[in-house]
């Protein structure tokens, strides 16, 4: 293949790729605690070294495959009213239990109690360590610090659990699981533990979830900068093609 057939389609290859990350964040700007993710190209391919390659060469052409990253940033709270609904406002994650018993992390602060008394995540997720009512407790609230209480028999509000913050010092290394979880890699690196509010961790807001980071007039700017760069690598293989085709009709 020609280096500039080999270039158009990398270049398109790369920015449908764009598109589709841009296409994914557009789709979940109302997705609550919704982190962005951004779509990068590492410069040009690298070169398989063999015995047989010539010393000169330093790289093929095109595009290095499209890389992603998540943007932790936080969001501005939406209030909901719920008094078991928090938002984070910093870059740290909060503990629950998968369905599976797998540990997983997230920011959706939506939190609500369960027919048995345990305080949960969407798809009966488990806070980790696991906050459950006592016969009787009504109304669950969660504080600014995190700490969750409710009503005990005698109308007294008492303290039933606390949440646990975790940060980590490469959070775009986390897996993304779905569904707002994320699972810790070995690109995540260590992970600091605390509570709302404690030293090195914000407190959360109470009553509100936090909103998606996703920036609409950013995405349509990098949709229009990625759709452009598309159609000139495409211009590119029809050029190209056109070359070889008067080739192939020289006599």
């Amino acid at each position: 293949m020609s280096r500039a057939l080999y270039s158009g389609l990398a270049g398109t290859r790369a920015n449908q790729d764009r598109l589709d990350v841009i296409g994914n964040n557009l789709a979940n700007v109302n997705t609550s605690a919704y982190k962005k993710i951004r779509a990068q190209a590492a410069g040009r391919p690298a070169v398989n070294l063999t015995p047989d390659t010539p010393a000169t060469t330093t790289s093929r052409m095109g595009v290095a495959e499209t890389a992603t990253s998540i943007i932790f940033s936080a969001a501005a709270p939406q209030s909901t009213g719920d008094p078991l609904h928090f938002s984070i406002q910093d870059d740290a994650l909060f503990r629950v239990t998968d369905v599976d018993g797998a540990p997983a992390f997230t920011r959706l602060g939506a939190l609500s109690a369960d027919g048995g008394g345990n305080i949960t995540l969407g798809g009966g997720r488990l806070l980790d360590p696991p906050v459950t009512l006592a016969p009787g407790m009504t109304l669950p609230a969660v504080d600014q610090s995190g700490v969750i209480s409710a009503l005990n028999t005698e109308g007294v509000r008492e303290t039933i659990g606390q949440i646990t913050m975790v940060r980590f010092v490469n959070p775009q290394g986390l897996e993304l699981m779905g569904s707002g979880l994320y699972k810790e890699s070995v690109n995540s690196g260590e992970l600091t533990e605390g509570t709302p509010g404690s030293p090195g961790f914000a407190g959360v807001i109470t009553g509100a979830l936090e909103g998606s980071n996703v920036e609409i007039t950013d995405e349509f700017a990098n949709m229009i900068i990625a759709q452009r760069a598309y159609q000139a690598n495409a211009q590119t293989i029809k050029t190209e093609d056109q070359l070889l085709q008067t080739l192939v009709n020289l006599r």
